[in-house]
């Protein structure tokens, strides 16, 4: 059976309500009065019609429309991403000493300090034209007990040579430019780089310096570094003293009066002897005395520097030979940018040191 609609039905209902009302009150013409009932139930069957076909269409096309943008979602979705690659992070350098894995041992005699001398060059591709020399030293640790120790110090002083190799590369790049565009260069470059070394066994010192020269323009890097070699961790000043700017404060008079004293020895010739004769108004049968005679060229102690004129103050622990004497290698760089270096006795500093200072310096 064909099932009507709602609106299809209420059409119908009302027009034969109003056809029986119609007859009963009165006698009327029916054929007028059937065509206008049609009439009518015609307008309520095309209202009635129309408008569910659109909204079966749009419910169609928005499911259609759903279920395929659901359908696109859920593929998005399943399609793994693709995995980044993990860079590791460059390990941080320790920026103080650790007290508490500080053991107190003694070291063996496996640290082992390898310095590599080496040279090399960049020329033009004929060969004819030189753009600039590496040369100096290369410090590695290749043996030590503790192998983070070994790693940990490597990783400082390999920093500093990659870095003045990275100058000189910069510079072979920069005359070759200028090769390229004028066919000559006007002067040609140079990178040394050096790297010198002092312990007493429990601490390593490093002094780094690398220098550029291209002409008459010289610019230089300096670096120090001290390390513990039980641990390999980074030692301060301010880790092993009391008293940071007081110990800097003598560390840099006595590096002036050991300058002095030096400038003055090396000027001085050696003492000689020149026998006496005793006076002859004198009877005595002593054998003739001697008087020691020296001879002091003279220095210009103003051309000396003077503790005050030393801005930056590095402080070494060194090994010393006589017993009960403890020495350290003092670097001092003057505003001038000249590095001075002598060796000091620093027991008259001991109370300006902390423990883990007197166990570095003093054990």
């Amino acid at each position: 059976m064909k099932k009507l609609e709602g609106n299809k039905l209420v059409a119908l209902l009302l027009s034969a309500g109003m056809a029986t009302s119609l007859l009963a009150a009165c006698s009327v013409n029916t054929d007028q009065l059937g065509q206008g009932i049609s009439d009518l139930g015609n307008a309520f069957n095309t209202t009635a019609t129309e408008a569910p076909a659109v909204t079966e269409t749009s419910s169609a096309a928005s499911s259609e429309e759903t279920s395929g943008e659901t359908s696109e979602e859920t593929t998005a979705e399943t399609t793994p991403a693709a995995t980044p690659t993990a860079t590791p992070s460059p390990t941080p350098l320790p920026q103080r000493v650790d007290f508490s894995d500080y053991t107190e041992i003694d070291l063996t005699d496996s640290f082992e300090v390898t310095v590599e001398e080496f040279e090399e060059s960049a020329h033009s591709d004929d060969d004819t034209v030189e753009f600039a020399v590496f040369t100096g030293n290369r410090l590695v640790i290749t043996e030590a007990d503790n192998e983070t120790a070994r790693d940990a110090i490597n990783l400082v002083v390999d920093g500093f040579y990659a870095e003045a190799e990275g100058a000189y590369q910069n510079v072979v790049a920069q005359l070759k430019s200028e090769y390229l565009a004028n066919g000559v260069i006007e002067n040609s470059g140079s990178v040394r780089v050096n790297f010198e070394y002092v312990t007493n066994g429990r601490a390593l010192s490093v002094l780094m310096v690398y220098a550029i020269n291209v002409g008459d323009k010289t610019d230089r890097k300096v670096d120090f570094a001290t390390f513990d070699m039980l641990t390999g961790h980074y030692i301060t000043m301010s880790s092993v003293v009391t008293d940071t700017e007081g110990l800097e404060r003598a560390c840099k008079t006595a590096l002036a009066d050991a300058i002095k004293a030096k400038a003055l020895e090396a000027v001085q010739p050696a003492v000689t002897a020149t026998p006496t004769p005793t006076p002859a108004t004198v009877t005595t049968t002593t054998a003739p005395t001697t008087a020691e005679t020296t001879v002091v060229e003279t220095i210009n102690e103003d051309d000396l520097p003077k503790a005050s004129d030393f801005d930056v103050i590095y402080i070494a622990p060194v090994a010393s030979d006589t017993e009960g004497v403890h020495k350290a290698t003092v670097i001092g760089i003057a505003k001038d940018g000249i590095i001075y270096e002598a060796d000091v006795e620093i027991d008259s500093y001991a109370d300006l040191f902390n423990r883990y200072g007197t166990s570095v310096f003093f054990g």
